[in-house]
């Protein structure tokens, strides 16, 4: 996953003569998460010399603020595989979510949160009652539309469904050990890209 990588150890940090803004206070959080500790919003507010009440003011719950950190990270890390991909069409759709996936396993911030907190990451990243997912779909979807805005790709189903199913392949071969017991493999989720994109 990609992040901004601060200048110095205290980049992320406010001064300690006032409290963090909101976006200060996100930077915080999402650097804990890149780290691969646990953030909780009893010690973000601590960090961020504010109350609690007042990060559960501008994030919600733990949850949302998981959501919108993870999300953060995800976005540009999915452009930057697209952009990396190699070929056209179908095939640079399957290139760039292989990518993807194998950054997600591989990124230190989200194996950790994947390995300690593997219900509360599953809810987050798979269910749609909240917004991880319906924008990774809407996500994959804008890639698909590139490639067909540019003759690369057939349009056999509609690219929302394409994309949706792009997103629950990727799903099972990312969290494959909490659904089946196996350990999680970037290669069979390649070929199963390719198989599905191979038409397209």
């Amino acid at each position: 996953m990609r992040t901004d990588k601060p200048a110095g150890p205290v980049a992320d940090r406010p001064s300690p003569r006032r409290g963090a803004s909101r976006e200060e206070t996100f930077r915080l959080a999402r650097r804990t998460f890149a780290d691969g500790d646990r953030v909780e919003l009893v010690e973000l507010a601590k960090q961020a010399n504010v109350n609690r009440a007042t990060v559960q003011r501008w994030f919600g719950s733990r949850a949302n603020l998981l959501t919108e950190i993870v999300w953060s990270l995800a976005e540009p890390t999915l452009e930057h595989c697209y952009r990396a991909a190699d070929g056209t069409g179908g095939s640079r759709i399957a290139e760039a979510l292989s990518d993807f996936v194998r950054q997600t396993l591989t990124d230190t911030g989200m194996r950790a949160f994947l390995n300690r907190e593997n219900e509360t990451a599953l809810r987050i990243l798979t269910r749609r009652d909240h917004s991880f997912q319906p924008r990774l779909i809407a996500a994959v979807e804008n890639l698909l539309e590139r490639e067909h805005n540019a003759g690369t790709l057939e349009q056999d189903i509609p690219l929302h469904d394409l994309a949706y199913l792009c997103v629950r392949v990727g799903e099972s071969f990312v969290y494959t050990d909490t659904i089946t017991g196996e350990p999680a493999d970037p290669d069979r989720a390649e070929r199963a890209f390719h198989y599905l994109l191979a038409r397209h």
